[in-house]
C-alpha cells in the first residue's frame, strides 16, 4: 500500500497541477498524510513508576540525666545602702569636695561647713556645765555647815528651855514679872524655829543635790552633741561608695534636715527581680533546705549572683514577689544604679527530662521522633526553658521519650504521624546538652 503512495501522487500532481484551486488542498491532505504517519512510527515513552516525597529534616539526639530548668528574670540594680547626707547644723556651706560621680572612701572628706555658730554654742553647753558644777560643791559645802550650825542651833534650844524653867519658878514666887516670863518663852520659841529651820534645811539637801546634778548631766549632755555639731561641719563619707547626686553649693545657707548630696556603698549592690507566682513556693522550699539558688547576669562579661532573700510582700503590681540577689564587688563596680539587666535563674534539677530546642515544638505540647525514616508524633509535658549562647530550649517529659531518640528540629508546614523524612546535617547537639547535663545533678 505504501509503495504505491509515490505513484499516486505523482499521477495526481500531473492532473490537478494545471488548476491554481487545488495546491492547498494537496498541501492539507501531504500535512495529514505525515502526522499519521510519524504518530504510527512514534516509540511508546517509558512510564516512570511515582515516587513517595521525602523531606529533608535536621534532628537532636536526645541524653538522659537531670536538667535545671532556668528562669529569664529581669533585674534591676540597687543598694539597700543609699544614703541622703543631710546638714545637722545651721550653717553655711564653704566647700564641697566631691562631683556627681565620683567614687569616695570611707571618712573622706565630703563638705565642709562654716563652725563658727557651732564653736559658739559649745563654748556656751561648757559655761552652763562649769556653772552647775560650782553649784553642786557649794550645795555640798552648805550642808557641812547646815551639820555643824544644827548641833548649836540644839544648845541654843536647851538653853532657852532652862532660862523659861527658871523664870516661871521665880514667877510662881512673885520674884519676875509677867512681862520677863513671856519674853523667855517667845526667845524659846523663836530658837525652836530656827532649829527647825536648819533641820529642814539638811533634809532637803539630798533633793536639791539631786536637781543640781540633773540639771549638770543634761548640761553636759547639751555640750557633747554641741561638740558631736562641730564636729559635723566637717561632713565626710560613712562608706566606701559613689556620688549620686550633690544638691549644694559653697556660699549657701543649710539648715538642719536639708539634703546636701546622696551617694550609695559599692560593696552592696543587689539585683532586684520579680519571680512569677508559680514558682515561689518551689524557691521558697529550697531555699528552707538551705538549697542555694545562682542566677547568670547578661552584661559585657557574664557575671553569677547568688539569691540572698525573698521579699516578705507581695510585689505593687500583684503578679509575683521581689527577689533580691548579691552581686560581688567586682562586677558592682561596672553597673550603675537603676540599670535593667537581663538574667536566667538556675531552678531545682529535674530528673526525666529532656532539653530540645524550642523550634522542635508543635503547637504547645508536641514534638516528632524520627523512626524508620517515618515521623512519630509525641506528646509531651513542658517543665521550663534552658537558655545557651542565645540559644532557646525547652525542657519536656514524656513516657514516649527515651535517651537516643532523634527529635526533628525542622518545623515542617505539613508534619503528620507516618511522614516520611530524610535526615541531612544532623545535629546531634552532644556539645550543647553536655553543658547542660554538667553540674545539674542534684
Amino acid at each position: 500500500m505504501y509503495e504505491n503512495l509515490p505513484q499516486f501522487f505523482r499521477s495526481f500532481w500531473q492532473q490537478e497541477r494545471s488548476k491554481s484551486r487545488a495546491l492547498p488542498f494537496v498541501i492539507i491532505l501531504v500535512t495529514a498524510v505525515l502526522l499519521v504517519i510519524f504518530k504510527l512510527v512514534q516509540p511508546e515513552p517509558p512510564v516512570k513508576a511515582k515516587e513517595e516525597k521525602s523531606w529533608k529534616v535536621q534532628t537532636h539526639r536526645l541524653i538522659d540525666g537531670a536538667k535545671r530548668p532556668q528562669l529569664q528574670l529581669y533585674g534591676s540594680v540597687e543598694s539597700p545602702y543609699t544614703a541622703t547626707i543631710t546638714s545637722i547644723i545651721d550653717a553655711d556651706v564653704v566647700s564641697l569636695e566631691v562631683n556627681e560621680g565620683q567614687n569616695v572612701n570611707s571618712g573622706q572628706l565630703l563638705i565642709l561647713l562654716d563652725d563658727t555658730d557651732a564653736r559658739l554654742a559649745l563654748e556656751d553647753r561648757k559655761s552652763s556645765v562649769a556653772e552647775l558644777e560650782a553649784l553642786i560643791i557649794s550645795e555640798k559645802n552648805r550642808y557641812q555647815y547646815d551639820l555643824a550650825a544644827l548641833k548649836l542651833e540644839n544648845s541654843l534650844v536647851a538653853l532657852a528651855e532652862k532660862k523659861l524653867a527658871r523664870e516661871e519658878k521665880t514667877s510662881k514666887t512673885n520674884l519676875t514679872s509677867q512681862a520677863s516670863f513671856d519674853t523667855q518663852k517667845e526667845a524659846l520659841n523663836n530658837q525652836k524655829l530656827a532649829l527647825n529651820s536648819r533641820q529642814l534645811t539638811i533634809t532637803d539637801h539630798p533633793a536639791r543635790l539631786d536637781q543640781l546634778e540633773a540639771r549638770l548631766s543634761r548640761s553636759r549632755a547639751l555640750a557633747e552633741q554641741a561638740e558631736i555639731d562641730l564636729a559635723r561641719a566637717t561632713v565626710t563619707a560613712p562608706f566606701d561608695g559613689i556620688i549620686l547626686k550633690t544638691m549644694v553649693s559653697p556660699g549657701e545657707r543649710v539648715r538642719p534636715g536639708e539634703a546636701m548630696l546622696e551617694m550609695y556603698a559599692t560593696d552592696r549592690i543587689e539585683l532586684r527581680a520579680q519571680l512569677p507566682q508559680k514558682y515561689i513556693s518551689i524557691i521558697k522550699q529550697a531555699l528552707t533546705q538551705q538549697q542555694p539558688f545562682q542566677a547568670t547576669v547578661k552584661t559585657n562579661g557574664k557575671h553569677v549572683v547568688t539569691l540572698d532573700r525573698i521579699s516578705g510582700s507581695i510585689a505593687n503590681d500583684g503578679h509575683g514577689v521581689d527577689a533580691l540577689f548579691i552581686m560581688d564587688s567586682g562586677a558592682a563596680d561596672t553597673l550603675t544604679i537603676g540599670d535593667t539587666l537581663e538574667m536566667a535563674l538556675e531552678l531545682p534539677a529535674i530528673d526525666g527530662a529532656f532539653s530540645v530546642p524550642v523550634s522542635s515544638i508543635y503547637g504547645t505540647d508536641r514534638i516528632y521522633r524520627v523512626d524508620n525514616e517515618r515521623l512519630v508524633a509525641v506528646k509531651v509535658e513542658k517543665l521550663g526553658n534552658r537558655y545557651r549562647d542565645g540559644r532557646q530550649f525547652v525542657l519536656v517529659r514524656s513516657d514516649s521519650l527515651k535517651p537516643g531518640d532523634e527529635i526533628i528540629t525542622t518545623q515542617l508546614p505539613l508534619a503528620v504521624n507516618g511522614l516520611k523524612v530524610e535526615v541531612r546535617n544532623q545535629t546531634t547537639s552532644n556539645t550543647e546538652i553536655s553543658h547542660q547535663t554538667s553540674g545539674e545533678h542534684p
